[in-house]
């Protein structure tokens, strides 16, 4: 099993300690997988507070390919905001709505 752990996850972790246990217990398992996305999303802010050690580690994680269909994210945004859908709640309860 790999567990692939979101940004925001990250951050609240490096920012708080918050369900430390649990994402300690996943690293301590080599359970995490991280992806490209992910790493553009943590890094420059790393970076920036010249954190290299955590770069490193997270560099050092199993990489979970990304395969991005951009026209079809593109098309389902479109699709979205064409619906009045643009982030929060609403568009979380109304994401069947906008299947591409």
């Amino acid at each position: 099993m790999s567990v692939l752990v979101d940004t925001s996850i990250w951050l609240e972790y490096f920012r708080t300690g918050n369900n430390s246990e649990k994402l300690d217990f996943l690293i301590d398992e080599n359970l995490i997988v991280i992806n490209d996305l992910i790493l553009a999303e943590l890094v420059p802010a790393l970076r920036v507070r010249n954190q290299r050690k955590i770069v490193k580690l997270l560099y050092n994680i199993n990489k979970l390919e990304l395969s991005i269909n951009w026209d079809q994210i593109i098309e389902f945004q479109f699709k979205c905001l064409k619906n009045g859908l643009n982030g929060g709640k609403q568009w979380i309860k109304q994401l069947k709505s906008c299947r591409v």
